[in-house]
């Protein structure tokens, strides 16, 4: 019994011996990592490892006790590792990957590295590419807009706040580009699908693409209301007939109108151009419904009887429909009915 007792000590003594001696011997390794990168607090800044070197692999080298080493070489690789990083100018600049740093962001991931050394990392250091959201005030206007307007557009605001990268509010102001949101488009767009003649109330989403990636509209919409004039035509009538009147006052005075051939001014026909809304265009084209003039003689008009005057004839038209043009004036003098001169 006493003899193995003493063979067990002994076993587990050299057990003891040897785990002690595994933990003192120290092994390298490298392992290949990429880098990402994040703001160190929640600020309006971004940042972004260099494009140019996003597919590059860095070799970050560690020792320690080899049971270590041994669960490290067992990882994945390449090694994903997210680096976060204070608030500083925009555009391009270079992130030292110091060792302390570097180990810090791995032991977030695999906590096992904090049993290692971080010898090094190759390169040292990181390009990164910093930008900041800014906030600004900009215009909303409508500069192209194509259709005909009874009531031009009315914005029931025309700010809007834009939050955006401060790289591409360089790129705008060097540019000389205008930065405001011209909704002319989507505007008519829209109210090309409303009635003409009507007011109407469209709601109009702003689109933010021109102010680049990440911005961000308030408000992201506007209500705009506007009347469009109606599809128009203008014609010409031909052969409207034109009749001679005399004032209700005048009717049992014995006058009638002569023309500059001496013949009695009766029933004349004159052609007329008119315009309207297409559908009350047509009507008329096609005789659905009528115009008519007359010459108007009245009580002031009887005191130059036997002189030869130019009168404008007025005209009867069809709902919605008006003069296009003037009409021509017709010449004629008043004679009375007695009178045996009609020349």
């Amino acid at each position: 019994m006493e003899q193995i007792k003493l063979l067990s000590v002994s076993a587990v003594l050299t057990v003891l011996i040897w785990a002690g001696a595994d933990s003192l011997v120290n092994e390298t390794v490298t392992v290949r990592a990429a880098f990402e990168v994040a703001p160190l607090a929640n600020t309006d800044m971004l940042v972004a490892v260099d494009p140019a070197v996003t597919s590059q692999l860095f070799e970050i080298q560690l020792a320690g006790p080899r049971r270590v080493v041994e669960n490290i070489q067992i990882l994945d690789e390449p090694l994903l590792i997210r680096i976060r990083i204070g608030d500083r100018p925009g555009g391009s600049s270079l992130i030292t990957l110091d060792k302390d740093t570097v180990k810090r962001a791995m032991i977030e991931k695999w906590r096992e590295i904090g049993k290692l050394s971080l010898l090094s990392v190759q390169p040292p250091a990181l390009p990164v590419v910093v930008d900041h959201m800014i906030s600004r005030q900009v215009d909303i206007v409508a500069k192209r807009l194509t259709l005909a307007y009874e009531s031009a557009p009315q914005f029931k605001r025309n700010i809007a706040t834009v939050r955006m990268r401060e790289s591409r509010q360089q790129e705008l102001t060097s540019s000389g580009q205008a930065a405001d949101i011209d909704v002319s488009a989507d505007l008519e767009r829209l109210l090309r699908r409303r009635s003409p003649g009507i007011r109407t109330t469209v709601q109009l989403t702003l689109d933010s693409s021109s102010f680049g990636p990440n911005a961000v509209l308030t408000p992201d919409s506007i209500e705009v209301t506007a009347t469009l004039k109606p599809d128009r035509n203008t014609v010409e009538i031909p052969t409207v007939p034109i009749k001679p009147a005399v004032s209700f006052a005048n009717l049992s005075k014995s006058i009638h109108a002569v023309a500059r051939d001496g013949t009695s001014l009766g029933l004349v026909t004159q052609t007329i151009k008119v315009t309207g809304p297409a559908e009350n265009v047509a009507a008329l084209l096609r005789g659905d419904t009528r115009a008519y003039g007359f010459i108007q003689f009245k009580e002031e008009d009887l005191a130059d009887v036997g002189v030869y005057k130019a009168w404008t004839p007025d005209f009867i038209l069809p709902p919605n429909i008006e003069l296009a043009a003037p009409p021509v004036p017709i010449e004629c003098k008043l004679v009375n009915v007695n009178n045996t001169d009609s020349s």
